[in-house]
């Protein structure tokens, strides 16, 4: 009797540990798997913000054209670059915006045709890349590197 006590009481300790090691196990895959996503997303981040940050335009010629202006934009950097959009503001307002969506690649002089906008001397346009860089390029300057 106090045979069947001891393999009963040794296969309840086997069941319990075979239980702990599992759960702690499942916890483990669980937090290594986290801890992997949070890696492969501060990666990813970091690689974005670089790849901003090689981004280089250099704003050259701003010419009139009608009612809008004409600017001439070197890539300077390696890698293409798409200017997404741009707004145009003065000290109290926008005066004009849009979605242009311009590829210049590496190395290459682009002209980004019809920005809207008055261009008096406190104006200022703000250029944004796809990747989210922000170039302001002042009135009346003939260079502007970003």
């Amino acid at each position: 009797m106090l045979e069947k006590r001891r393999a009963v009481g040794g296969l309840i300790s086997l069941i319990g540990i075979v239980i702990v090691f599992g759960i702690t196990s499942v916890a483990y895959l669980e937090l290594s798997s986290s801890q992997t996503n949070l890696i492969n997303t501060s990666i990813n981040a970091n690689q974005k913000i670089s790849d901003r940050n090689n981004e280089r335009l250099n704003f050259t010629n701003i010419a009139p054209s009608g009612n809008n202006f004409d600017i001439t934009v070197d890539n300077l950097g390696s890698e293409t670059v798409i200017i997404h959009s741009f707004v145009t503001k003065n000290d109290t307002s926008l005066v004009g915006k849009n979605e242009i969506n311009v590829k210049i690649f590496a190395g290459e002089q682009q002209t980004v045709q019809d920005v809207t906008g008055s261009l008096d001397t406190d104006d200022k346009i703000i250029f944004i890349t796809s990747l989210g860089k922000k170039c302001i390029v002042p009135e009346g300057v003939s260079f502007r590197v970003c």
